[in-house]
């Protein structure tokens, strides 16, 4: 469902990754307690222009004292994650305390260890001298997170669902909202690709995608003249069905859209959102969708999926049986690239497009390459991509 989105977002909360899910490559919550420790007199929230959220636990405990369950800022991109602890008794090696610690925080969300794309700072405070003092100083994980909209006008777009999609829109309306989104990823992507032609859109449409989503119908509106894409397929990760009712390759929530006005569009688009509100888990079934949008239109020139770039795909066991090449437009890139979508990508000879770049020749990258995607390096290992 994806939680740390961007410009409108609605209802989103963090969510629980499933530990069944193919990751490709999960981060370990060893590999970042042995990081370089960070040591620092007394630690003092920073915000600098963003905003925390902290997790308090208990001196010489791994207990959560301050549930992480209530990190549900809507709106909301991770900029790095710290986890601060004393130097008490001074010199004592309390990495397994902070090991610890670590995983009890992934038994919360267990996306903020596994995902080597969230930053992490262990940060060890030194200035304290007895134990009665170190009891006094802040011990657990501070988040410090950005918002791309206010949080005024989210408390306006949480209560009113149809503010992503006012009813009635014309052409100046459009241009004004289009010109004022600040992460238009869609708009740009589609702008940049006029070679696209006979095309289908598969959108994921989780709450976290619906600003990306209304960027579709506002782009369609302003474009009609010279639309490349002649259906849409929404999904929203099987309509609030439980875990455990989703199986891989049959979690539904899948809508076939074959009038592509903006009416049409709006209110299919409400629908498959509202159906999919009761979601609560983490990973989409992106690849499921594109092999329905496949079997309904199977003459399609271009399959493109618009999807949640901090959501991965729940079925990646399904990539085998994708025949065609998918582009995919990937919303929310500021820390870097899932390496599942670089995959599906490569595997199927097609292409990955982010605000700013066209990454089109994934599928001549060779085993043991070193690659730049969206500011991070990545490298072909064992014939999959891992983030360096």
């Amino acid at each position: 469902m994806g939680s740390r989105v961007h410009t409108l977002l609605l209802f989103t909360t963090l969510q629980f990754f499933l530990t069944t899910v193919f990751w490709g490559q999960n981060r370990k919550a060893e590999q970042i307690i042995n990081q370089k420790i960070k040591e620092i007199g007394r630690y003092e929230i920073k915000e600098n222009g963003l905003y925390s959220f902290s997790v308090a636990m208990g001196y010489g405990s791994s207990d959560i004292l301050g549930k992480l369950n209530s990190f549900k800022d809507i709106g909301a991109t991770i900029d790095r994650i710290d986890l601060i602890y004393t130097d008490f008794p001074k010199g004592a090696n309390l990495s397994e305390l902070n090991l610890n610690r670590l995983k009890q925080i992934e038994t919360f969300h267990p996306i903020l260890i596994q995902n080597p794309l969230i930053k992490w700072n262990i940060v060890c405070q030194t200035a304290c001298q007895t134990e009665e003092e170190a009891r006094t100083f802040f011990h657990g994980i501070v988040i410090y997170y950005q918002l791309y909209t206010t949080p005024e006008y989210i408390k306006v777009v949480k209560n009113n669902l149809m503010s992503y999609l006012p009813e009635k829109v014309n052409n100046q309306i459009a241009k004004e909202m289009m010109d004022t989104m600040r992460k238009p990823v869609v708009n740009k992507v589609f702008n940049r690709n006029k070679n696209w032609k006979n095309a289908v859109l598969i959108v994921d449409l989780t709450t976290s995608m619906i600003p990306y989503n209304s960027q579709v119908l506002l782009w369609q509106l302003l474009h009609s003249e010279r639309s490349f894409f002649k259906d849409v397929i929404l999904f929203n990760d099987g309509d609030s069905a439980p875990e455990e009712a989703k199986k891989v390759g049959k979690t539904g929530g899948i809508y076939h859209e074959k009038n592509i006005s903006f009416d049409a569009l709006r209110k299919t688009s409400i629908n498959v959102c509202q159906n999919g509100v009761g979601n609560s888990d983490f990973p989409e079934n992106d690849l499921e969708a594109v092999l329905f949008a496949i079997n309904q239109v199977p003459n399609a020139e271009e399959y493109i999926l618009i999807a949640d770039n901090d959501a991965p795909p729940r079925d990646m066991a399904l990539l085998d049986k994708i025949n065609r090449p998918i582009r995919i437009v990937l919303c929310d890139t500021e820390n870097g690239i899932l390496p599942q979508y670089l995959e599906v990508a490569r595997r199927t000879g097609g292409s990955v497009h982010t605000i700013d770049e066209d990454l089109t020749a994934l599928m001549v990258k060779k085993e043991g390459e070193v690659f730049i995607a969206g500011g991070r390096k990545y490298k072909i290992t064992g014939g999959k991509i891992k983030v360096l």
